[in-house]
Protein backbone atom coordinates (compact mmCIF):
# COMPACT_ATOMS: atom_id res chain seq x y z
CA UNK A 1 0.00 0.00 0.00
CA UNK A 2 1.38 3.36 -0.99
CA UNK A 3 0.87 6.77 0.54
CA UNK A 4 -0.70 8.00 -2.69
CA UNK A 5 -3.29 5.23 -2.51
CA UNK A 6 -4.25 6.37 0.97
CA UNK A 7 -4.50 9.99 -0.14
CA UNK A 8 -6.62 9.26 -3.19
CA UNK A 9 -8.80 6.84 -1.25
CA UNK A 10 -9.34 9.32 1.58
CA UNK A 11 -10.27 12.13 -0.82
CA UNK A 12 -12.71 9.84 -2.64
CA UNK A 13 -14.33 8.74 0.64
CA UNK A 14 -14.68 12.31 1.93
CA UNK A 15 -16.16 13.61 -1.33
CA UNK A 16 -18.44 10.60 -1.72
CA UNK A 17 -19.80 11.00 1.79
CA UNK A 18 -20.25 14.73 1.24
CA UNK A 19 -22.31 14.07 -1.90
CA UNK A 20 -24.35 11.32 -0.24
CA UNK A 21 -24.88 13.47 2.85
CA UNK A 22 -25.91 16.46 0.78
CA UNK A 23 -28.43 14.32 -1.06
CA UNK A 24 -29.75 12.87 2.21
CA UNK A 25 -30.31 16.24 3.89
CA UNK A 26 -31.47 17.92 0.68
CA UNK A 27 -28.54 20.34 0.78
CA UNK A 28 -29.16 23.52 -1.17
CA UNK A 29 -25.43 23.75 -1.89
CA UNK A 30 -25.57 20.42 -3.75
CA UNK A 31 -28.56 21.30 -5.89
CA UNK A 32 -27.05 24.68 -6.76
CA UNK A 33 -24.29 22.93 -8.73
CA UNK A 34 -24.84 22.66 -12.49
CA UNK A 35 -24.89 18.87 -12.99
CA UNK A 36 -27.15 17.99 -10.05
CA UNK A 37 -29.52 20.80 -11.06
CA UNK A 38 -29.62 19.43 -14.62
CA UNK A 39 -30.27 15.94 -13.22
CA UNK A 40 -33.08 17.31 -11.03
CA UNK A 41 -34.64 19.04 -14.04
CA UNK A 42 -34.55 15.81 -16.03
CA UNK A 43 -35.65 13.31 -13.36
CA UNK A 44 -37.30 15.40 -10.69
CA UNK A 45 -35.74 16.37 -7.39
CA UNK A 46 -36.55 13.21 -5.37
CA UNK A 47 -35.14 10.89 -8.04
CA UNK A 48 -32.08 13.11 -8.47
CA UNK A 49 -31.43 12.94 -4.72
CA UNK A 50 -31.59 9.12 -4.85
CA UNK A 51 -29.20 8.99 -7.81
CA UNK A 52 -26.79 11.43 -6.17
CA UNK A 53 -26.91 9.45 -2.93
CA UNK A 54 -26.07 6.23 -4.75
CA UNK A 55 -23.25 7.91 -6.70
CA UNK A 56 -21.85 9.32 -3.47
CA UNK A 57 -21.93 5.93 -1.76
CA UNK A 58 -20.30 4.28 -4.78
CA UNK A 59 -17.55 6.92 -4.74
CA UNK A 60 -16.96 6.30 -1.03
CA UNK A 61 -16.83 2.53 -1.57
CA UNK A 62 -14.34 2.98 -4.39
CA UNK A 63 -12.25 5.19 -2.12
CA UNK A 64 -12.18 2.48 0.55
CA UNK A 65 -11.11 -0.09 -2.06
CA UNK A 66 -8.34 2.18 -3.34
CA UNK A 67 -7.10 2.91 0.17
CA UNK A 68 -7.04 -0.83 0.86
CA UNK A 69 -4.70 -1.35 -2.10
CA UNK A 70 -7.12 -2.54 -4.79
CA UNK A 71 -5.93 -1.88 -8.34
CA UNK A 72 -7.32 -2.65 -11.79
CA UNK A 73 -5.31 -5.26 -13.68
CA UNK A 74 -5.18 -3.79 -17.19
CA UNK A 75 -3.02 -6.45 -18.71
Amino acid sequence: MQTLDLLVGTVAVVLGLAIAGGAAIDGAWLMSLAKPRMLADALGKPAARVVLGLVGLACAALGVAIAAGWRVNWG
